[in-house]
């Protein structure tokens, strides 16, 4: 329980290590899609807040999702970030 507890304190927002794979996962393929979008129908807002989000809470995450993609050829999105959340 104690063990518990402490991994809860440093980990992003009180999630388990696989809620937090799938959070950054969702937020990085979000961040791919609208990428892939024409510049004037991309949500850029939202894409600069995915980001934000990812360094802030899900920066080990992110790290294994970019990791995976080039060790499959694939181009990662661009995910670094411009700006803290909302601004």
């Amino acid at each position: 329980m104690i063990e518990r507890l402490r991994y809860t304190e440093v980990s992003s927002n009180m999630t388990d290590p696989k809620e937090s794979y799938i959070i950054a996962q969702a937020l990085y393929e979000f961040v791919r899609c609208e990428q892939a979008k024409p510049i004037d129908e991309r949500r850029i807002s939202d894409v600069e807040d995915a980001k934000a989000i990812l360094h802030s809470r899900f920066d080990n995450e992110l790290a294994i999702l970019m990791k995976s993609d080039e060790a499959a050829g694939r181009e990662p999105p661009d995910c670094w970030r411009k700006a803290s959340i909302g601004g």
